[in-house]
């Protein structure tokens, strides 16, 4: 993975070769007469290790500094507004959000993260939603984290970065897009893309009695062994405000006082007997949810190698700490069972999952 681009690549013998003679400075003439198995054979060597070379530097993985953002944004210096603080056992972050939308959402959906940090001297993050005609740039500290980008994204962002502030930016490697619930102690950890029935999922999970870890955003240790909690207020779309989990969770717990999204209800779940924020669970199994109205039921396992390629399509990002570092992903991709689960029902989804957690199929 590069650290400049963020770019990764999956390959072979001959590839981990390749990037093994890169490492060591060789030129393709010397790399090519060290791969070849006869002298005759080495034009042809150069010119496929070319060929991989030409491929590696178009999807970025060469490229050595570091690209601006699309769209990128001029800082302008922080504002002189209050910001908002969010605290966990890791840190703290100070978000300063002008807009009074977005700063209303933010303050709806992890306004209750108010833990106090585990050491005296912790570390605080200042985000920026900085604010143009068009949009949203977001910045680290003063540095870029976005160009220029819509409300849904910049909240997006903001969440993922608070996530690593609060949980321990030391201590975060990577940030799934995924939700997450456990039972006796064991986590499972459902990352999917949008409109694949992630968030209803685990939902759904919640309401059958699992304890809820989080849903978008769950922190990966460093270990590459544990996901931390980060459970935010609960986002719940128009079409699924009827379903018989969602509206029991909403009979149970209710709704938050404010609901700043257009046709989006908030459920907080961080009441719903939510594991604190910060702490970290070993992870049982990984789903990746693929829900259509006439799926037929099923769940199939999936290599490692196919986790990490839907995981990353799903939104995970290593941390600023961990940059360009997939290593703890790749530990709990090469050491926790991954399944594809194809689904046009909760009651065929949850039970599945529920199963899953107890007893995870060969």
């Amino acid at each position: 993975m590069s650290p400049v681009t963020g770019a990764v690549v999956l390959t072979n013998a001959f590839g981990q070769a390749i990037a093994k003679g890169i490492g060591m400075g060789l030129p393709p003439d010397e790399l090519a007469a060290r791969l070849a198995d006869r002298p005759d054979e080495r034009n042809e060597a150069k010119a496929a290790i070319q060929s991989v070379l030409a491929a590696w530097e178009q999807a970025g993985l060469l490229t050595r500094e570091t690209p601006d953002f699309p769209d990128p944004v001029a800082f302008s210096g922080q504002p002189h507004t209050m910001p908002l603080r969010f605290s966990g056992p890791g840190g703290v972050a100070h978000v300063y959000a002008p807009d009074p939308v977005l700063s209303e959402q933010l303050e709806t959906i992890m306004g209750h993260m108010t833990a106090p940090p585990r050491a005296a001297k912790h570390p605080t993050r200042h985000l920026i939603a900085q604010p143009d005609t068009d949009g949203f740039a977001i910045f680290r500290n003063g540095a870029a984290v976005s160009g220029r980008i819509g409300l849904d994204a910049a909240r997006f962002v903001l969440m993922r970065e608070v996530a690593e502030a609060t949980c321990g930016p030391q201590d975060v490697a990577s940030v799934f897009h995924a939700g997450c619930v456990a039972l006796n102690g064991q986590a499972l950890l459902i990352s999917g893309e949008s409109g694949q029935g992630k968030s209803t999922l685990t939902f759904g999970l919640v309401a059958a009695g699992c304890a809820y870890l989080g849903d978008d955003h769950v922190p990966l240790c460093r270990d590459g062994r544990q996901i931390m909690s980060f459970p935010t207020s609960a986002g719940v779309k128009p079409g699924s405000w009827k379903l018989p989990e969602i509206r029991a969770l909403q009979d149970r717990y209710g709704l938050t006082p404010r609901s700043p999204r257009e046709g989006v209800r908030y459920i907080p779940l961080q009441d719903a007997g939510a594991i604190p924020l910060g702490q970290a669970l070993p992870v049982k199994a990984i789903v990746i949810p693929h829900y259509r109205p006439d799926a037929p039921h099923d769940i199939m396992r999936i290599s490692p190698e196919q986790a990490l390629i839907q995981t990353l399509k799903a939104g995970c990002r290593t941390s600023e700490s961990h940059q360009g570092d997939i290593a703890p992903l790749t530990e709990l991709l090469n050491h926790v069972p991954a399944y594809e689960l194809r689904f046009s029902r909760s009651d065929q989804s949850v039970p599945t999952c529920l199963s899953l957690l107890q007893n995870p199929l060969p």
